[in-house]
């Protein structure tokens, strides 16, 4: 009977224990014991996993938004410095994602593993909150000690004192950033695959997927709102103790949550399948230290194995066709919020609007699992249906003996699932280019219009009130957030079943990497296209990578489903109709 190739290719895996022969039946199978493979996680150990991935999560979008606040209160005369820092970060995520990945994926024990993130992040924010205190009152006016008046190579003393703490929470920002990225990648590749209940089950993977994203969407919206009223009542230096104090706080309370769901569950406590590094054999001799030259050579040699591995696995593309997303400025982002104000849109409007596109979003939580469901009904697909050189027959003897009929159909699922979402964002894109396209002349000082803008503008001339295109344009991208996150829960199950498990994280690590890659082209191109009446190009620039992600990923449900529309029941409807009596 054949065996998936993404198994049967793979002579790099080593088995945590050689006694047993390792479960084939899916490409996220573990080695775990015979009389725990049918388990089911428990109502106790799905609560304390969702406190602590709240917890973390909380933790890191509050501090993601605060640094925002904190970089604007130090240096509040220029827009330098949110540059500088955006940049830094961005750099260091496209260099350095795969390597955490790989970590994730090279460490045995799963609870060190996410602990070591925890602890990292919480030092790096509890340094940069202490740090911060400091850095946003450090101003030549209010230094009251004379030395630090003084001129250093024409440089006020406090000025080269302030740029070097500066410095030093550019590092800390990255390794708050980096650890977590890691607590993520950790959590979500690694944890939720290993203690998920089979398919079908209560809190399978899909459910669980689900409620963590929601967990992720809410903390989102809600996080920023609470430190923008602790900002609003009290002041800057306020929000920082607190945010320093939440990290603190709730440091111990995850960790102890986090070793509840471990010590509970033989999946977790099960020694992980590692992938043996085949830069093992270049290695120098015993006692001889390695040379600078061969480290180097080695850490890019790894660098670009995880490129590698990732180009060679089966959902390659719909990974990438979720990177290119953030491609697009069509979302509630700086750059976006600040053509609209420059459009003469007020902030309350445009707050609301976010608010109605959040609530949007984390309905697609509620959604993507009743959608898994109700398309994973259709037959003669999912990874043992026509692949491998398998007959109907031996398939369903093939499912019959190792049970895995219910993961077929989630993979159905959530392929056809992937498909509508990104379809669904895309439609509801374009009548939000248009009202864009027409709110860009409204902006002042248009240069002459190309013919295609000229010929836009005529079109949209009948819709050119502002209240309308208001309306038009927030209906239709609050509602496309829909398909955008179903897509982002579809793709992200795909990975964790069909990638390979001692690549999970490095896989998802590559991923981030174009994710940085996409954002920091997005910020490139607005540097070029600064002025407000030149948007509409960016948002024409955002849809186009709509469609090309959508594109892309129908390519891909093409091959792997051999069609995208059931055309067979188009054609049995029709003679159904042609059948009946007295017509």
């Amino acid at each position: 009977m054949p065996i998936p190739t993404a198994l049967a290719s793979s002579p790099n895996i080593t088995p945590a224990s050689e006694s047993a022969p390792l479960p084939q039946t899916s490409l996220n199978a573990e080695p775990i014991a015979d009389d725990e493979a049918d388990s089911c996680m428990t109502k106790a150990q799905a609560f304390n996993l969702y406190t602590s991935h709240f917890l973390s999560t909380w933790n890191v979008r509050g501090y993601e938004f605060a640094v925002i606040i904190f970089t604007a209160a130090a240096y509040p005369d220029t827009l330098i410095a949110s540059a500088i820092r955006g940049v830094v970060w961005t750099v260091a995520s496209i260099c350095l994602s795969s390597s955490v990945g790989r970590w994730v994926d090279q460490s045995p024990n799963r609870l060190k593993t996410l602990l070591s993130t925890i602890i990292i992040n919480r030092i790096a924010v509890i340094g940069a909150s202490a740090l911060w205190y400091y850095v946003v009152d450090l101003r030549v006016e209010n230094v009251r000690l004379e030395y630090l008046s003084m001129k250093v190579f024409g440089v006020p003393a406090v000025t080269l004192i302030k740029g070097m703490m500066f410095a030093v929470l550019l590092f800390l920002g990255i390794v708050e950033g980096l650890s977590g990225s890691g607590n993520m990648l950790s959590m979500e590749r690694d944890w939720v695959v290993a203690v998920a209940s089979p398919d079908g089950k209560p809190y399978d993977l899909t459910h669980l997927n689900s409620t963590m994203r929601r967990i992720d969407l809410i903390c989102k919206l809600i996080a920023p709102i609470m430190i923008s009223l602790i900002i609003s009542a009290t002041s800057v230096k306020t929000s920082i103790l607190v945010t320093g104090f939440m990290s603190f706080a709730s440091w111990a309370a995850e960790v102890w949550c986090a070793k509840r769901v471990y010590n509970a569950s033989a999946k977790l406590r099960a020694p992980k399948l590692i992938e043996q590094d085949q830069m093992s054999d270049a290695l120098p001799a015993h006692g001889i230290r390695p040379s600078f030259q061969h480290q180097v050579s080695q850490t890019f040699h790894r660098y670009t194995r995880d490129f590698q591995n990732y180009f060679s696995s089966t959902v390659w593309i719909p990974s990438m066709s979720l990177t290119l997303l953030h491609l697009s400025a069509l979302s509630y982002g700086a750059t976006f919020v600040t053509f609209l104000l420059s459009a003469g849109i007020s902030l309350e409007i445009i707050t609301m609007a976010r608010a109605a596109g959040s609530v949007v979003e984390i309905s697609s939580t509620v959604v993507t699992p009743v959608g898994v469901r109700i398309l994973g009904k259709a037959s003669r697909h999912g990874r043992y249906r026509g692949r491998y050189g398998v007959d109907d027959e031996s398939a369903s003897t093939l499912m019959n003996t190792v049970n895995i009929e219910e993961e077929s159909r989630t993979e159905t699922g959530l392929e056809r699932l992937g498909l509508w979402g990104l379809s669904w964002q895309l439609l509801n894109l374009i009548p939000v280019v248009f009202a864009l396209w027409a709110l860009s002349n409204t902006t002042k000082s248009p240069p002459p219009s190309p013919p295609l803008s000229g010929l836009v503008t005529r079109i949209l001339s009948p819709v050119t009130s502002q209240p309308i295109l208001a309306f038009i344009l927030f209906f239709f991208l609050s509602i496309s957030r829909l398909g955008l996150w179903i897509y982002d829960l579809t793709t992200q199950q795909l990975t964790q079943t069909m990638t390979i498990p001692s690549q999970r994280s490095s896989f998802t690590g590559v991923e981030y990497s174009f994710v940085s890659v996409w954002t920091l082209i997005q910020h490139i191109v607005t540097l070029v296209m600064h002025r407000p009446e030149q948007f509409k190009w960016i948002a024409l620039m955002s849809l186009i990578a709509v469609c090309v992600s959508n594109i892309a990923y129908a390519g891909w449900v093409w091959k792997v489903r051999g069609h995208l529309v059931h055309w067979e029941k188009f054609s049995h409807k029709c003679k159904c109709i042609e059948a009946r009596p007295g017509h």
